[in-house]
Order: C-alpha cells, then structure tokens, then sequence
C-alpha cells in the first residue's frame, strides 16, 4: 500500500521525532535516564502533550509529577518505567500513542505497548491504580486521514479497560469538533493543547483520577 504524504501536523511531527531519534529513543536514553527520582501520589506518563501540561494548574490540590517527554512513543513510556515506579505513585496517568501513529506504527502496536504498561504498573506497583488517556484529536486538513485510526484506537482502549483494570479518560470527545477534528479553539498548532485545551481536557481527566483513587 502506497503510504499517503504526510501533511502539515504530521509534518511537524516527524521533524521533532527525527531529532529526538524517533519514537523518544533519544528522549529515553538522555533526558529520560538522566532525571532525579520524582515523588507524587500521581505521576503522569506521555508525551510532549504530558510534559507541557501545568499539572499544578490544572489539577490544584494534586501531588503530581510530569514525566512526559517530547516526541516519545508507546515504546519509550514502556522502556522507562522505572522513573514511575521510583515515585511510589497511588495513581498513573498514561498518555500516548499519537507520535507512534505519525511515525507509522499500526494501532495494534500501540494497543500492545499500553497494555503492557498497564499489566507492568499492576504488576510493580500492586496499590497503584491506572488512568489510560484516549488519543486526542488532531487538525489541518490532510491530517484528517488519522482521523479513523485514532478512533478505532480509542474504541478499543476503552473497550479494554475492564478487561486489564484501569480508568478511561475520554479526552477525544471534549476536544474534537462534529467532524472529529480538534477544535481550533482548543489549539495553536493542530496537535498540541493550548491554554483553553488543556483546561477543556483536565477535568475529565481528574474526574478519572478521582475515581480511580477510591478504587
């Protein structure tokens, strides 16, 4: 099959990836492995969507700690697990996948790296409870085409949630546009959250935590 040319979001995308040796390689075995161990009742994993959240605005009250990277991959979340499990967390919040599926890894990937992070975090961190992000939606025209694979993702991860134990926050919905675009109030670039984004996206997932902390 004949791959369809990446478009203006992707684009971007793919720039940023390759210099982070894609899919967060880079990321990982610098950044990543180099950061002191961080304390907080919830840690939240994923990408640059995760590092450039203001946790402490968005969720006030909450001890957390960031440990979103920009350009990794399900992948990379899976190879650094560590630093979650260094921050004795009562919850996990994990986001990613959309890095993976610009970098042209199929859905069924995806979907096998996070149910491996859930199955390690219960398995490491028995107390701990998990919240799984849906992929957010993406802008600009031609990225549409990601569209239908984000959903089918989303669907399916939902649809595992009880299945392998976690919380499922659905960010899509309270981001996306009748079309399933993301909303361009929502964002600058067609990826990434801006201020209204984030503050449209955070409540539902701290409704999840919420509940996932009570067990």
């Amino acid at each position: 099959m004949e791959r369809k040319r990446w478009g203006g979001v992707a684009a971007k995308v793919l720039a940023a990836a390759a210099l982070l040796g894609f899919g967060g390689v880079l990321a990982w075995a610098g950044f990543g492995a180099g950061r002191p161990a961080q304390v907080g009742e919830v840690v939240f994993l994923g990408d640059s969507i995760t590092e450039y959240c203001d946790l402490a605005a968005c969720y006030p009250g909450m001890s957390t700690v960031n440990l979103g990277i920009a350009g990794d991959t399900t992948g990379g979340m899976l190879r650094r697990l560590e630093q979650v499990y260094a921050a004795g967390p009562r919850v996990v919040v994990v986001h990613g996948g959309i890095n993976d599926l610009l970098s042209g890894s199929d859905g069924g990937q995806i979907l096998e790296n996070l149910s491996a992070i859930v199955q390690s975090v219960h398995e490491s961190l028995p107390e701990a409870r998990v919240v799984v992000q849906s992929l957010y939606p993406i802008g600009e025209g031609e990225d549409l085409y990601f569209t239908g694979q984000i959903r089918d993702i989303n669907a399916r991860l939902e649809a595992r949630a009880a299945e392998l134990d976690y919380r499922y926050a659905d960010v899509y919905d309270a981001l996306c546009t009748a079309d399933g675009r993301l909303d361009g109030r929502y964002s600058d670039d067609g990826l990434h959250p801006n201020g209204a984004g984030y503050l449209a996206a955070c409540p539902v997932v701290r409704a999840a935590v919420e509940k996932a902390a009570k067990g």
